[in-house]
């Protein structure tokens, strides 16, 4: 378990990519995450380099594309390392919020 507890917003290293460990971005409410449950809500972060794709995104710097419309419920312990490796720049949580909540419904 990290030392640090994930936040909405904060970019995690989860284990269990074909390729080792992989970025995803936290979207579960800093409230939920709080009550103690195991599991989270992320989405993953991918590079999308493919122009004209119909895949919701947002840029998240130095790391790739959050994937809007992949939501996952993951188990925070495969989180790996003590802390994240990135963070959705906090102008960006309203409005990545309302995205998410427009893509899945309320």
């Amino acid at each position: 378990m990290p030392r640090r507890s994930p936040r909405f917003g904060d970019v995690w290293n989860i284990r269990g990519g074909l390729m080792g460990p992989e970025p995803w971005l936290v979207i579960s409410s800093d409230l939920y995450l709080e009550l103690g449950e195991d599991n989270m809500l992320a989405v993953p972060i991918r590079d999308i380099g493919q122009p004209g794709s119909r895949v919701v995104t947002e840029p998240i710097p130095d790391v790739g594309q959050a994937v809007l419309d992949r939501v996952s419920a993951l188990p925070k312990t495969w989180i790996t390392g003590d802390d994240p490796v990135a963070r959705l720049r906090p102008d960006r949580h309203a409005d990545v919020g309302r995205r998410i909540r427009n893509l899945i419904g309320p």
